[in-house]
């Protein structure tokens, strides 16, 4: 009874790290950035949503590509970047063989991907451009302009579209089966401990919420543009 106590505890820990965790901050994000990314369209016109959303469409879309590419999905067509049609400025049709688990599996990260690509590249541009702002710190420069314009740019591009959602379900059956034979693993040798695996998670949930209030800066920028 215990040791099955143990596993359902690790496998609750291991669903929250990999599905339930990213999922809620992901369409809390996705709809916070898409919604300010309609209001700035609606506003100026989808070609200048495009000027200014250009470098974090091209990361989204080639984070899709990348990932879809790594789980060994055939590449039907893609445009890292394209003026406006049928509201969409860039995209990445893929497919790949129901039956092979790996493929399956890959729907999972091929669908939630420009979360892992913009927000590394926010991650790695902020340790280049402005490293200070991980102490809070800001340094009035040229720099800092750039950084500004880069981010919001990755960051309007980082929401997932209704279809990455419903893609990234597609590899949902795998994915629990992986976690419930990692949850016995880790309960027969006890590599990681419970307790880590709570500390990962509150590191884990850390890096969401500085996400969701870049994401949330987006929108309330989107906001206040329209009252001029």
């Amino acid at each position: 009874m215990i040791f099955l106590k143990q596993t359902i505890d690790y496998f609750g820990l291991l669903l929250s790290i990999a599905i339930l965790l990213p999922a809620v901050f992901a369409w809390l994000i996705s709809y916070l950035t898409n919604t300010a990314g309609s209001i700035i369209s609606e506003k100026f016109g989808s070609h200048f949503y495009l000027v200014i959303s250009s470098i974090g469409v091209i990361i989204h879309e080639l984070s899709h590509l990348i990932m879809a590419l790594l789980f060994g999905h055939h590449i039907e067509n893609f445009r890292l970047l394209q003026l406006p049609k049928n509201g969409q400025v860039g995209f990445v049709t893929h497919s790949a063989n129901p039956k092979n688990p790996w493929q399956a599996f890959g729907n999972l990260l091929i669908g939630f991907a420009p979360m892992i690509g913009n927000s590394l590249t926010i991650y790695l541009l902020t340790r280049y451009l402005q490293p200070n702002v991980f102490y809070l710190q800001v340094s009035f420069n040229w720099q800092l302009l750039c950084w500004l314009l880069i981010v919001f740019s990755l960051s309007l591009g980082i929401g997932l579209s209704h279809e990455d959602f419903e893609n990234s379900m597609q590899g949902m059956w795998i994915a629990i089966l992986l976690l419930i034979i990692a949850a016995l693993t880790l309960q027969l040798t006890h590599i990681i401990l419970i307790d880590r695996l709570f500390t990962f998670i509150q590191q884990e949930a850390s890096l969401f919420v500085i996400a969701l209030a870049i994401a949330v800066i987006d929108f309330l920028i989107a906001k206040v543009i329209t009252f001029f």
